[in-house]
């Protein structure tokens, strides 16, 4: 275990930032997030593409999360 890692050799993708020292997540889900080991599953979806599955929910197009719709119909 790396104490007070200086993250100085960082390695990133779409998902995220992490150091390739201590494997700290630094941005995003970190590197390989969304299929990485660091997920625990209650992430929230940092696409934002949603879209209409029911008149109360929408679906991310990328990761199929879904979210109460914001603008529900009346």
């Amino acid at each position: 275990m790396i104490i007070n890692c200086q993250h100085e050799r960082k390695i990133g993708d779409n998902y995220g930032l992490s150091c390739q020292d201590c494997n700290e997540a630094l941005e995003g889900y970190g590197y390989g997030g969304f299929f990485g080991s660091n997920l625990k599953g209650n992430e929230g979806c940092i696409h934002g593409m949603w879209c209409i599955v029911s008149p109360e929910q929408e679906e991310c197009y990328y990761c199929n999360r879904t979210r109460e719709r914001k603008n529900k119909p009346n």
